[in-house]
């Protein structure tokens, strides 16, 4: 099929439809095999829109391929392919990277996207290592250059190949017949095949299988694709046999976990997950993981420390992909509101699309917790008893504050309901006291530090409080306007004391070690200090001293005034407690004001402020 065929077809539209069934499935937070099937169909038509649009965008960009064959060239040798092995072609179209790139090039034409390293015509290359891809695994012969950048060509699906070149970005011949190829630059040839193997100086896309109770969770590792990320093209990750092996270990081990604790998340899983993108480890109990709309069926995930830390992540992230395959299907929203809004996992204010993305996720991290827990026992049942109370809390406010919203469309509130039903039904799960405290402690710790970050109350509204302290008044009723919702780019790791509570319940002596080591604090767990330490280790008295240090240093500390929100509240909360719980942002910078021309006691202003009308202290967005 030629450029002008393809463009021909692409204006009789195939409609995509989810019948009752399935999209209440997904309403839910869940969905079949069959629904994922549903969803793959539509992406694969979705992928097509992608190439069209990026060929008619580089349709008048006649130089748009640089020194490579014409876009042309490199579509019709694709279409060939598809036209000898449309099943083939139609696996590689649907190849997450595929989407990435596409998605990648667009945003840089548009220049929304940073620029790569590389000029623009090694991004438009990749359509002509897509088209040797389909090429091999169709039989064809054929000829076609393709890019090499810093001595590596990378042929999507298959892998690459180290070869000699005389610049950063240059482009080499490949050439093939029955399922085999060969690039050569005149000094080094290198072969590979359609099954991935190849000769000295080829490196594959490893495939790592994991079966348990006739389950089986098949994808490849992409160490090699330079879009195999989502922001920009990344050079290829060379030294991994060590890590495949680590892979291995860990799929294996969570998905014998995944297929026994939830095997209704395991089973979708397996039939859309289809790529997994190692990271190096971030830092422990904050897992760094990624995927998007452009890439359905990939994961970008950093090497976890064990089995439960990977299957949580599993369900975390196809959650994700579940959802973008929706919203290619049907909008959720017809505006975003006017501010951003509180999200619990993160530490930024978040659109409303990307509120729903993740509290559609969490519910999935949600259910995970609440199966494991019951199937764990000491150490590990605490942590997942802990991980559940803290989501169930977090979900459920979440979308009790967000599922009413105008800017919902009717699928949106659909969803949204489909959802508050699933989340209603954990509500009265028993979790064990002291557990329980933990993690509703440290939700609202969460919440009230991201509150001193990115609300701000009216310049005349804390000029009205500091005028009514100076002069001895009672604190005034201005009725609590609204503060408004600027993004503090110093906002990092809100979560700390979660993060500590799980060191606690997982590892004490790890968490002896932190509480004896004060100057190690931060580096273990950044964005935590002495003070938390104390508190989640059972000492609030002093780290009620150290909060107060802490803000005799820097009065605007929002680590210090959550810290008092908590510390204070022993034996008995008072008003203090309440106002920092209400309105903690107004508190912070009203005591501000007043230490920058007199002493004053922290909480003694914060009595004196006083909640807001509502002991709520609700994000915006309500």
């Amino acid at each position: 099929m030629t450029i002008d065929e393809v463009a021909r077809a692409s204006d009789r539209p195939l409609r995509h439809r989810l019948d009752g069934r399935h999209f209440a499935a997904l309403a839910a937070g869940a969905g079949d095999d069959q629904t994922i099937s549903r969803l793959l169909a539509a992406e694969s038509s979705w992928r097509k829109v992608q190439l069209r649009t990026v060929l008619d965008a580089v349709a008048d960009l006649p130089e748009a391929a640089g020194p490579l064959p014409p876009v042309r060239a490199a579509w019709d040798l694709l279409a060939a392919a598809q036209h000898q092995d449309a099943a083939a072609v139609g696996r590689l179209m649907l190849h997450p990277q595929v989407g990435t790139w596409a998605g990648y090039l667009l945003r840089r034409l548009r220049g929304t996207a940073p620029a790569s390293s590389g000029p623009f015509w090694v991004d438009v290359g990749y359509l002509h290592a897509l088209a040797v891809a389909a090429a091999v695994r169709a039989g064809l012969t054929f000829s076609m250059r393709v890019p090499v950048c810093n001595g590596f060509v990378a042929i999507p699906t298959l892998g690459g190949a180290r070869v000699p070149t005389r610049q950063p970005c240059d482009q080499v011949e490949v050439t093939g017949a029955a399922g085999t190829a060969t690039i050569s630059t005149g000094e080094t040839t290198v072969t590979f095949h359609a099954d991935g193997r190849g000769t000295e100086g080829w490196v594959p896309v490893p495939t790592v299988r994991a079966e348990a109770d006739g389950h089986v969770l098949e994808v490849t590792l992409d160490f090699v694709d330079p879009y195999r990320n989502l922001r920009a093209p990344t050079p290829p990750h060379l030294d991994i046999s060590q890590q495949v092996r680590r892979w291995q270990e860990l799929l294996d081990q969570a998905w014998r976990l995944l297929v026994e604790v939830c095997p209704d998340r395991a089973v979708p899983i397996a039939r859309g997950l289809s790529t997994v993108v190692p990271q190096p480890p971030a830092e422990r109990f904050r897992t760094m993981s990624a995927s998007a709309g452009d890439a359905f069926g990939s994961i970008i995930v950093s090497e976890p420390e064990d089995a439960p830390e990977l299957a949580v992540t599993l369900v975390h992230e196809f959650q994700h992909i579940k959802l973008g395959g929706l919203l290619h299907l049907t909008p959720l929203l017809t505006a975003e509101p006017a501010h951003r809004l509180y999200a619990p996992w993160r530490d930024d204010p978040r659109p409303l699309g990307g509120l729903l993305q993740g509290v559609y996720a969490f519910v999935g991290i949600t259910e995970f917790w609440r199966a494991y827990r019951l199937r764990s026992e000491g150490a590990t049942a605490a942590l997942a008893h802990f991980e559940f109370a803290r989501w169930r809390r977090q979900v459920w406010a979440t979308l009790r504050r967000i599922r009413e919203l105008p800017e919902l469309t009717e699928v949106g509130r659909c969803l949204l309901a489909g959802l508050s039903e699933t989340a209603a039904g954990w509500q009265d799960d028993p979790v064990p006291t002291a557990v329980r405290k933990a993690a509703e402690g440290s939700a609202a710790d969460h919440e009230i530090r991201w509150r001193i970050h990115h609300r701000r109350p009216a310049a005349d509204v804390v000029a009205a409080f500091v005028e009514a302290w100076r002069t001895g008044q009672a604190a005034p009723a201005l009725g609590d306007p609204e503060p408004a919702v600027l993004a503090d780019p110093s906002a990092r790791r809100l979560d700390s004391r979660a993060v500590l509570h799980l060191w606690q319940l997982t590892d004490p002596a790890g968490f002896a070690r932190l509480a004896a080591d004060p100057a190690a604090v931060d580096e273990r767990v950044s964005g935590a200090t002495e003070a938390d330490v104390a508190l989640v280790g059972g000492d609030p008295k002093r780290a009620h001293v150290g909060y107060l240090a802490a803000l005799a240093m820097d009065p605007g500390s929002p680590a210090a005034w959550a810290g008092l929100s908590a510390t204070s509240a022993v034996p008995v909360a008072g008003p203090a407690v309440a106002a920092l719980r209400s309105r903690p942002e107004l508190v912070r910078l009203v005591y501000r004001e007043i230490r920058a021309v007199a002493d004053a006691d922290p909480l003694d202003v914060a009595a004196w402020v006083g909640p807001g009308p509502t002991d709520d202290p609700g994000p915006p967005g309500r």
